[in-house]
């Protein structure tokens, strides 16, 4: 489905702004932009995450068609060197067996033979040596078909993958260019009414944040009577904290892992957990389905906390309801308060 036709059935036409005649129409009028806006940045974080995990998948394919590749040839070159000790051990044979030999009475033969049956005879020879059976040499040819057959299904199915990258990419862009337009028709009084609007809804997250963090904390006790056996807080927590507060304020973009240049929410707890000496997949889904599961109740500084549904963005818990991430398009690295409402996971790198 091309992008255009992707958003406007997501959000409809996304129209500029319409005069307003009075101040609360201005107000509707702005919290209608925001609700797009959100919207579209939402739909933004998902294709994304779709693209940084189609890259993955495409690297992970280019590994394994390197490797298929090898073990052809490894195949291949193994199956030349049995042809080669057959055709030696029966050289060999012929050479000492003088005139008795199976070989030199066949040779001597006055109706002669193809070559195809001196091949065949040869390897008769040098099986009754003991070099190799045709069992040995079956298996190896057999094998080779089937590694032949493995590197054709992932040549192919890369191809694939590589177009699915380009259609995601593509979707993404779109929508950037559609957020741009949208952004850049809010004028006039609109302006100020967008951004208190946003002020207002920052400040309605982070009260509802507090209120759900204390409601969290008061069951702990009970949660950690339930759970004994989660894993322990990684002492390498604090670095990776500390690697990604040094990333405040780089501007955020899709499928970048760039400190000092810009990051995507996944792209910024991967390098902040690699400082730490901790690797993890490249996009949030994965990162979500490899680790351990934590209760919220029980989320600890330097777990990871995940959002969207299918899961979209990924943030590192500082603690008191507070995560560093790299929110949306056209946002920086921050500290936001956590909307436990919206979380679907906790899990526990290290």
């Amino acid at each position: 489905m091309a992008a255009a036709t992707v958003l406007t059935t997501v959000l409809g036409p996304v129209t500029g702004p319409a005069r307003a005649d009075s101040i609360d129409e201005k107000r509707r009028q702005a919290a209608a932009i925001a609700d797009q806006l959100d919207a579209l940045a939402e739909r933004m974080n998902g294709l994304g995450e779709d693209y940084s995990e189609a890259l993955a998948e495409q690297g992970e394919l280019t590994n394994e068609i390197e490797r298929a590749t090898a073990d052809v040839g490894a195949a291949e070159a193994q199956i030349a060197q049995m042809r080669g000790t057959l055709y030696l051990s029966a050289v060999t044979q012929f050479m000492n067996g003088g005139r008795g030999s199976t070989l030199g009475t066949l040779l001597a033969s006055t109706g002669g033979l193809q070559d195809t049956l001196q091949r065949q005879q040869f390897t008769s020879i040098a099986l009754n040596q003991g070099a190799l059976t045709t069992d040995s040499l079956d298996a190896v040819a057999t094998e080779l078909t089937k590694k032949r057959q493995v590197l054709e299904r992932k040549k192919k199915k890369a191809e694939s993958v590589a177009e699915y990258v380009l259609v995601r990419q593509g979707a993404t862009e779109e929508m950037m260019r559609q957020y741009e337009e949208l952004q850049a028709s809010v004028t006039g009084d609109l302006v100020d009414l967008l951004r208190e609007e946003r002020q207002r809804r920052e400040e309605a997250d982070r009260a509802r944040s507090e209120r759900e963090t204390q409601a969290l904390q008061g069951r702990y006790s009970g949660t950690q009577a339930r759970y004994r056996n989660l894993p322990r807080v990684s002492a390498r927590s604090q670095i990776a904290i500390n690697a990604a507060l040094k990333q405040l304020g780089v501007k955020y973009r899709y499928a970048m892992s760039k400190p000092g240049v810009a990051f995507d929410c996944s792209g910024l707890t991967t390098y902040a957990w690699a400082k730490a000496g901790v690797g993890l997949p490249r996009n949030s889904r994965a990162q979500y389905n490899a680790l351990p599961k934590i209760p919220k109740s029980m989320a600890m500084p330097g777990d990871l906390i995940f959002t969207g549904s299918p899961i979209h963005h990924v943030g590192i818990y500082l603690g008191g309801g507070t995560m560093v991430h790299a929110p949306q398009y056209g946002d920086v690295v921050k500290v936001s308060p956590i909307r436990w409402w919206k979380v679907v996971g906790v899990v526990r790198p290290g």
